[in-house]
């Protein structure tokens, strides 16, 4: 079992790391991150999982957005979704990206 210290370890990493970091929306677009935080709540069915939702400015260049790449600030891809989501001017939409954190053997 991962010690809840070494999770909070990995958590302000996880932080520091995207804070100056970027969304890449379709392999296309580029938006950096205005905003992220870690969720309070448990994540259904995982353990020892970080949920980190993170949000940008709103994007009007995309009426699909078919994936999505959580970035660092040097490039290093996080997370990433495949999704079919189909925008519009009036949505606002919050992606969660649940890392879990597994230990070596």
């Amino acid at each position: 079992m991962i010690h809840e210290s070494y999770l909070k370890t990995v958590q302000t990493d996880l932080m520091e790391r995207v804070t100056d970091g970027d969304i890449l929306l379709n392999d296309l677009v580029s938006i950096p991150v205005n905003a992220a935080k870690i969720s309070s709540h448990p994540i259904a069915g995982m353990q020892n999982a970080i949920a980190l939702q993170v949000s940008s400015l709103p994007v009007v260049s995309l009426p699909v957005i078919k994936n999505a790449k959580l970035r660092t600030r040097t490039g290093a891809i996080v997370a990433e979704k495949d999704t079919v989501i189909e925008m519009n001017e009036a949505q606002f939409m919050t992606i969660a990206f649940v890392i879990q954190v597994k230990g070596a053997v």
